[in-house]
């Protein structure tokens, strides 16, 4: 006790902490990033393995040291993925995030090594063209135009011919539109993410959501609208059939609402195709954008360079770049870009020029 009557500096309680809510947060924003320096450095591994043609043949001391580091990953791995699990079941009822920790982001695929964009290519680009069938958009906004058309006419209050003769348009229409295929997903190699499957998690949401989108359109437009107005109509096609000759036709109630929802929904897998259609686009900018990469260590046989664009801060393997530069042609519109052409020309082009 002190003269004072009060209590000892050991007998005084601490400062309240954070708390344990602060503590499980903190907890959390550590896990968080963990799992992301530990999934970088299995890309940044194994991007550079397969880099330069893939695992070397190792010796008795490379052994050795190869064992320990897949040992030291793989608890590393199962620590990390412990701890996550832990806290998920701990806090069930929370929202997800909005994006999966592992998803790429916008130019993902463009910060992979560019040895391992070149040596992938074809392969990326052939799951990218899967993706997104010819006419895709076209289909789309055909689709979308004779929606539109047939909402005017419901609104117009139109002869039922004139709706009719919509909705066999519009079925025929939707009949053209050709979906992508479901995701084929890729098993996990031993380190890090296989660029391939990094190609394919850029598209399969996108191709995902567009499907279900046309397929709520095909419901919509085939269980609501179509029973509505083929020979469901309160009015007659003509005038004279009434004895009037002046009542316009009458169409069940609500039609024009399902008609301007299908519009809505049509519209909305437009955008979700012209979204796909972008991601598409960036997969093959990553396969043919070579502006400026060192391609020094990358192994071209057997590889496809046709129609790759560099220019003259592009590095290539010493006894490639004669014949790369034979088989350039300059890029219309872009000073200084070459384009690797089907044949080698007798003539040099300079990247400089």
């Amino acid at each position: 006790m002190n003269r004072d009557g009060g209590t000892t500096g050991h007998d005084r309680e601490p400062p309240p902490g954070p708390g344990p809510r602060g503590a499980r947060a903190a907890d959390r924003a550590l896990d968080g990033l963990l799992a992301a320096a530990h999934r970088r450095v299995g890309i940044a591994v194994h991007d550079r393995i397969m880099g330069q043609g893939g695992p070397p043949e190792l010796r008795d001391p490379d052994l050795a040291l190869d064992r320990m580091l897949a040992t030291t990953y793989r608890q590393t791995e199962l620590a990390v993925t412990t701890r996550l699990d832990r806290e998920t079941r701990a806090a069930a009822g929370e929202p997800r995030a909005a994006q999966e920790p592992g998803a790429p982001v916008d130019g993902a695929l463009m910060r992979r090594p560019a040895p391992v964009r070149l040596k992938y290519r074809l392969e990326a680009l052939r799951i990218a063209h899967s993706f997104g069938p010819v006419g895709l958009l076209d289909s789309l906004r055909a689709a979308l135009r004779e929606a539109r058309r047939l909402a005017e006419l419901l609104e117009a209050g139109t002869a039922p011919a004139g709706a009719r003769d919509a909705i066999r348009h519009l079925d025929a229409r939707l009949a053209q539109v050709r979906l992508p295929p479901a995701p084929r997903r890729r098993a996990s190699p031993v380190i890090g993410s296989d660029y391939l499957a990094a190609v394919e998690d850029l598209l399969a949401p996108g191709a995902e959501q567009l499907v279900r989108a046309v397929r709520d359109v095909r419901l919509l437009f085939g269980e609501e609208l179509v029973p509505c107005l083929v020979g469901g109509t309160d009015g007659t096609d003509s005038a004279g059939e009434t004895g009037g000759g002046t009542a316009a036709p009458r169409y069940p109630l609500g039609a024009d609402v399902v008609a301007q929802d299908l519009v809505d929904d049509l519209a909305d897998a437009h955008d979700q195709a012209v979204s796909l259609c972008r991601a598409i686009s960036d997969v093959e900018r990553a396969c043919t954008d070579f502006v400026g990469a060192d391609l020094r260590a990358a192994r071209l046989d057997g590889v496809q360079l046709e129609g790759i664009r560099w220019d003259a801060a592009t590095a290539w393997p010493a006894e490639w770049e004669p014949l790369i530069r034979r088989a350039s042609l300059p890029v219309g519109g872009e000073r200084g870009v070459l384009v690797v052409a089907a044949e080698p020309y007798d003539s040099v082009v300079s990247a400089d020029a």
